[in-house]
């Protein structure tokens, strides 16, 4: 699956970054995503992140021939600041890792994992954090 050829983040123009960092997705500003405060909206920000938490997560597993089913759950978010030009991503497990994960699913199959998801602007300013749940089975 590429998470940018989802019909939503197509419609979006989510990209992959083209930075040499741990950057994994972008999205240029238009005019469609201010809000009434001539900023990025709080909604555009989320659905990078979204799309960011899953990315991460399929690219985590892409090595391994399993047929995971990921679903998010929930989702914590805090904006810190206003969001302007083009915005940048990075994702972490949070305490947990691949292989941890991977014993979980071989013996439960199934379990409940955290995506930290961090968006930055040009300026390499963090402007929102947010923690996924998601819940994955194997198919």
């Amino acid at each position: 699956m590429n998470v940018i050829e989802i019909p939503f983040n197509k419609f979006l123009g989510l990209q992959k970054a083209d930075t040499d960092d741990e950057f994994i997705l972008k999205l240029e500003e238009r005019k469609e995503y201010l809000n009434h405060l001539g900023t990025l909206h709080a909604s555009t920000l989320f659905a990078l992140a979204e799309a960011t938490s899953g990315e991460y997560l399929l690219n985590q597993f892409k090595d391994y021939e399993l047929n995971i089913i990921p679903v998010v759950r929930k989702v914590e978010i805090k904006y810190s600041k206003p969001g302007n030009g083009t915005v940048y991503s990075k994702a972490d497990f949070v305490d947990t890792n691949t292989i941890e994960i991977i014993d979980e699913l071989s013996n439960k199959k199934r379990v409940i994992i955290k995506v930290k998801v961090d968006i930055y602007n040009e300026n390499l300013n963090k402007i929102m954090t947010s923690i996924f749940d998601w819940f994955i089975a194997l198919n």
